[in-house]
């Protein structure tokens, strides 16, 4: 803007317009247009101007308006030869369909009045052992979605400037730059409108600093709650509720841990400073004022309160040639979520956790009964790590001691997990768990009832569920994916009326549902 008042950046727009249009992308095309007129290109009596518009017009399908463009064309242009021309090329020009943006799913039943984002279904509880976390509150079905939750705030991470926008995390097709520094990129003048007269303002110049300064995501939401936020006070408030509300293990930290996330709040705030966050600064002196202070204070609350309640953000990126083969999950950035910090690890979830955007969604992979905990994963999952190398992980990490169903009966890896099945007794009220029978023909003397029962029906049922778990695979090697959503949820549902985890086949059903979930999300 400086060197020719955004000339150049309009007539790129322009030319890249003119290459979308012949790709069929319309509405790619006609933003680039009207983002070209914003900077300065004379559109108002520009003849191409708008005959460039009715062929984007004519790529979205829109052909009244398409005509509309022209007529505006021959308004200004008095010639007709070129809208002639253009009218005889709009029945040829390329139309592709246009792409709708995945909506997240909402939460099943409605949202809940007391917890931001979460379902009714669901409710806050606690205990002296585990302080606070989520259960169900009414029956929960398998699929049902728990949790649909937008973050207090989220940060791409810098490796993803350029292939992700800034502002919405969605991949990027036709970037727009912000006008003051070539660092970022956004999906739409929307979304560049939205970062630009908000945070953005405030972290723009400071970009590279940040950056070079090495620091982690963490800082940069820590720091992001207060450049979103609409004013001073009610950042300052927000950064007090989560430091109040959210685990910070402050008495167990060390005075150089402390230290550090001091010296990393005054980076922060000098950033602030220097941005004029505060309004303009009467003196270059460092000492901050009562504002000042307090926002450091709450910045550095926020870096204690981040270390154990922020999520991770990631993609699920398929391969051209099919959705599921050669897939991968992408971490591409970092949020805080308010609700979804409250429920609980286990080292095998009760829900499914995928990203629509920034938005967290937890959908239940299982039923739950009412007052049943509804489980999160903070990271190592018993199929994977033995329980000698979960537990150090989460007290490194977390500074508790997991006592989930998989830890206190050692579950095996999934490598090592043979599919026997261990069913409920079909006893009314009884809560006994037993083996498979060695013989299908003789009843089963259950200890705890002091009754002798059959099997068979059970068994019957789990032949049922393993069918169902076939078909749902081979659905999900043919690409439908919501055939094989119904068919899993059916199966599991049955299994956990009948039997017991772990059950191998139905640990790889829960893991496949969540992978058909995450897929259907993007």
């Amino acid at each position: 803007m400086q060197i020719d008042n955004g000339l150049t950046l309009a007539l790129a727009l322009r030319s890249r317009a003119v290459i979308l249009i012949a790709l069929g992308e319309g509405e790619a095309a006609l933003c680039d247009l009207k983002l070209a007129a914003s900077y300065g290109l004379d559109s108002k009596t520009s003849v191409d101007y708008y005959i460039k518009m009715a062929k984007a017009y004519a790529c979205m399908g829109e052909l009244s308006r398409a005509e509309i463009s022209l007529k505006l064309a021959e308004n200004f242009g008095g010639d007709r030869t070129l809208t002639d021309a253009c009218r005889q090329e709009l029945p040829h020009v390329k139309v592709m369909a246009k792409k709708d943006r995945i909506a997240a799913p909402l939460p099943t039943h409605g949202e809940n009045g007391d917890l931001r984002g979460a379902s009714s279904l669901v409710k806050l509880v606690e205990t002296k052992e585990k302080g606070r976390f989520i259960v169900a509150h009414n029956e929960v079905k398998t699929g049902d979605v728990v949790l649909s939750e937008d973050p207090v705030a989220a940060c791409l991470l810098p490796a993803f400037y350029g292939s992700n926008c800034h502002h919405c995390f969605a991949k990027l097709s036709t970037p727009v730059p912000c006008l003051n520094c070539s660092g970022i990129a956004f999906c739409s003048a929307q979304c560049m409108n939205e970062a630009c007269t908000t945070y953005h303002r405030y972290e723009c110049q400071f970009m590279d600093l940040y950056i070079g300064s090495g620091m982690s995501i963490l800082c940069y939401i820590a720091l992001r709650v207060f450049t979103q936020a609409k004013d001073v006070d009610s950042a300052v408030n927000t950064a007090s509720l989560l430091y109040q509300n959210l685990c910070t293990h402050e008495d167990s930290r060390q005075a150089d841990d402390l230290l550090q996330r001091s010296l990393m709040s005054a980076f922060l705030l000098r950033t602030l400073q220097k941005s004029n966050y505060f309004g303009r600064r009467k003196t270059e002196g460092v000492n901050p004022t009562a504002v000042e202070l307090q926002v450091g204070t709450a910045l550095l609350g926020l870096l204690e309160v981040l270390q154990y309640n922020a999520h991770e953000i990631y993609q699920t990126v398929s391969s051209e040639k099919h959705l599921f083969e050669g897939s991968k999950v992408v971490y591409i950035g970092a949020g805080l979520y308010g609700t979804a910090a409250y429920f609980n690890h286990e080292c095998w979830p009760s829900v499914a956790r995928y990203f629509v955007g920034k938005k967290l969604v937890l959908t239940a992979t299982k039923a739950h009964r009412v007052n049943e905990t509804i489980a999160e994963n903070y990271g190592p999952v018993f199929i994977k790590a033995n329980l000698k190398e979960r537990q150090r992980a989460l007290r490194a990490r977390y500074l508790f001691d997991c006592n989930c169903m998989a830890c206190q009966e050692n579950w095996p890896t999934l490598q090592k997990l043979d599919k026997q099945v261990r069913f409920w007794c079909p006893t009314a009220n009884c809560n006994n768990v037993l083996q498979f029978p060695k013989d299908l023909s003789k009843d089963v003397r259950c200890v705890r009832c002091r009754k002798n029962v059959s099997l068979k029906e059970s068994v019957a049922k789990m032949i049922k569920i393993e069918e169902l778990y076939r078909e749902a695979a081979q659905n999900m090697q043919d690409q439908r994916v919501p055939e094989a959503i119904e068919m899993f949820k059916e199966g599991i549902d049955l299994f956990f009326q009948i039997a017991v985890l772990p059950h191998k086949d139905t640990l790889i059903a829960q893991n496949s549902l969540t992978k058909c979930l995450a897929i259907q999300a993007k």
